[in-house]
């Protein structure tokens, strides 16, 4: 599955757009997190890798902008083991094990639509990387 961040302007964020482009292209779409109100917003949503650039076109033309979202990366070697991140983390994606370790779960990261533990790390041991290689091609800003 490929991440996608999907921000939408005021203008069409009443509209049904991801339900659209459900139907129209028949893929799952997993909505992960989301922040929208009357003003806009955005919406952190799985895709399956093999439909990402159609999925992105679709958005695009829809008037979304999209965004392939950084996931976070921790160096062990710089890494002192605080805890600083596991406290920050709204999606309990970080977690301190029994010998006093940081567990990274890349699978619940929600990335750089987030990024607190960024900033709280003391040792900068955690940094945004780029979730995979695959470009997309389609409308690329």
């Amino acid at each position: 599955m490929a991440r996608i961040l999907l921000k939408f302007s005021e203008h069409i964020v009443s509209k049904p757009i991801v339900s659209e482009v459900i139907l129209e292209l028949e893929v799952p779409i997993t909505i992960v997190t989301a922040q929208l109100n009357s003003k806009g917003g955005e919406v952190l949503a799985e895709v399956p890798e093999e439909t990402l650039d159609k999925v992105v076109e679709a958005f695009r033309k829809k008037g979304v902008e999209v965004r392939l979202p950084k996931l976070i990366e921790v160096d062990k070697e710089k890494c002192i083991n605080c805890g600083s991140c596991v406290a920050l983390c709204p999606v309990e994606a970080i977690t301190l094990i029994e010998d006093c370790s940081i567990v990274f779960n890349k699978e619940k990261c929600v990335g750089s639509t987030c990024s607190a533990c960024v900033d709280a790390c003391p040792a900068r041991a955690i940094k945004s990387v780029k979730q995979n290689n695959h470009e997309v091609h389609s409308n690329r800003p």
